[in-house]
């Protein structure tokens, strides 16, 4: 078991979720980091009630020729469709999501920078 708090850890049940499906469904991905933030957000209204799970606020990178070609928006659109389920759980779900969305192309050139 993890020692990070649950409200910091991506090793929680909602984390697990996220993390396989962002595997199936971008198996071109060649980077992934996933940030718990919902710390930041303790005891702010409207996750009083899921802050034991403290799986409420997440941040990914996700790094996939999948993206090539397709607009920013819609990279995004991809990535919440795909946690539609997680992000309208009722009472427990993702209730902010940030994400970063790269090829690999683009991840290079931020790189070199």
């Amino acid at each position: 078991m993890s020692s990070i708090a649950s409200n910091r850890s991506i090793d929680g049940p909602m984390a697990k979720t996220i993390s396989a499906k962002m595997e199936r469904s971008f198996p071109r991905m060649t980077h992934f980091a996933m940030f718990n933030d919902s710390y930041k957000h303790a005891g702010h209204h409207g996750i009083a009630d899921v802050e034991k799970t403290g799986e409420t606020h997440f941040r990914l990178e996700i790094v996939s020729d999948e993206f090539s070609g397709v607009p920013l928006p819609q990279r995004h659109r991809m990535v919440y469709q795909l946690l539609q389920e997680e992000m309208s759980a009722a009472g427990g779900g993702v209730h902010a999501l940030q994400l970063i969305t790269r090829t690999v192309e683009e991840q290079k050139r931020r790189e070199k920078k």
